[in-house]
């Protein structure tokens, strides 16, 4: 109502105007009585009243429309019967149309583009594996080199793989029970070229108990191999231990990662999880892309895992992933 009422004010103010001229020049013609000059004053009113009351029958559902809070509705109902309202539909409903077409097309563009990376990762992973196999048997200094370096192609390609899947997580995922400490296990066993290559040992510290956690496991895999990966490639020639620790609590199940390399500056612990952020570490080691925490943040968001980063610099970094939905084998 209060738009209506600003749109037609000037309408209003217009008749006001006028009606207080009419009365005025009926007083000078000599119609000097009150009654008259009231009379002619509340036609006008009465006039302007009913045109506002049928238009705002007319309109009514073209201003509720506009007065509404909610911007993410797409399609648009039939706003009334005024030349006004109609036209307003018509457009709208062209621009509904062309946001739509225009919608489906970039999601067939994501589409595409999506399968393109999955497929160009999935065939550069097949020459990476003739290397590894070509040079298996020579532990020179120069393969062992190369091995590193094919360490961090096959990384480079796991995050392109997973940042173009990640646009797209809602139709890519599935939540299961997964045994935690044969997932860990696996996960080691997964990276054992990685620990050699940079001389580093895993120790590791599972409860006797048997747990279980729900989640999705090639996500949760890429989001475990990610925080290894940095804390093997940053505790390089400075420590050879990594700490790997499932703990059950009151309300879920700790799983924590630590390492004991350069640690990280606390001025960039609060920035790590943005995209493309190397800081102090990343500019020092050129180990770095910036995207990887990136997207352990991004994932754990969305599989409703939390996360929590410790760290000492020079001394230790520790990752925390809590685990609310589980089962345990002394649950009955």
């Amino acid at each position: 109502m209060k738009l209506f009422l600003r749109s037609h004010l000037s309408l209003i103010f217009v008749t006001t105007i006028q009606g207080i001229f009419v009365c005025v020049y009926y007083w000078f013609l000599g119609f000097q009585e009150l009654d008259h000059l009231f009379y002619v004053f509340m036609i006008q009113v009465i006039t302007i009243g009913i045109y506002l009351i049928y238009r705002w029958i007319q309109d009514i559902k073209l201003y509720r429309w506009l007065q509404k809070s909610n911007d993410d509705e797409l399609y648009v109902t039939q706003l009334g019967k005024s030349v006004l309202a109609e036209s307003i539909y018509e457009r709208q409903s062209v621009l509904t149309e062309l946001y739509e077409n225009n919608l489906q097309q970039v999601k067939k563009d994501l589409n595409e583009r999506v399968t393109f990376t999955n497929q160009w990762v999935h065939q550069m992973k097949t020459p990476l594996s003739v290397i590894h196999l070509m040079i298996q048997d020579n532990d020179e200094a120069l393969f062992q080199a190369i091995r590193k370096e094919l360490y961090r192609l096959e990384d480079g390609l796991k995050t392109v793989l997973y940042s173009s899947r990640l646009s797209m997580f809602e139709k890519d995922y599935s939540i299961e029970k997964i045994p935690l400490q044969n997932f860990m296990n696996e996960i080691i066993m997964e990276n054992k070229r990685l620990f050699i290559q940079y001389k580093i040992f895993p120790r590791k510290y599972f409860p006797k108990d048997k747990l279980c956690v729900y989640s999705d496991k090639k996500w949760l895999q890429f989001v475990i191999g990610q925080i290894i990966s940095n804390a093997v490639k940053y505790s390089a020639n400075k420590s050879d231990t990594l700490n790997i620790k499932i703990e059950k609590q009151e309300e879920c199940i700790l799983l924590e990662i630590k390492d004991f390399g350069v640690g990280i500056p606390s001025q960039d612990i609060r920035r790590v999880f943005e995209p493309y952020f190397t800081g102090v570490n990343g500019r020092l080691y050129h180990e770095s892309t910036g995207m990887g925490l990136y997207l352990v943040k991004e994932i754990m968001g969305k599989l409703q895992h939390e996360i929590e980063l410790q760290s000492e610099i020079g001394q230790s970094t520790t990752f925390k992933i809590y685990f609310k939905e589980y089962v345990s084998s002394n649950k009955h």
